[in-house]
């Protein structure tokens, strides 16, 4: 039972690295071309829409968020 729920987990972390990486190109071609671009033309207008939502305490948060978690998994590796 322990084998499944690691192969299931570890699938599931194989996927989230791949939609990181396409949500990293998506932001990278708007940046490029612009907004015009199928497919990728309004991921940027989206992530500004969210960075002004959450504003400065939001920022402030989601990067102290991930400097715990990668000292965390610095530390387990």
């Amino acid at each position: 039972m322990t084998d499944i729920i690691n192969r299931i987990s570890r699938v599931l972390w194989d996927i989230t690295k791949f939609l990181g990486l396409i949500v990293a190109v998506a932001i990278l071609v708007s940046m490029l071309f612009g907004s015009n671009v199928p497919f990728f033309g309004g991921v940027l207008d989206n992530t500004q829409i969210i960075m002004e939502t959450l504003g400065s305490e939001g920022l402030g948060l989601i990067i102290a968020i991930i400097i715990i978690l990668s000292v965390w998994n610095s530390r387990s590796n």
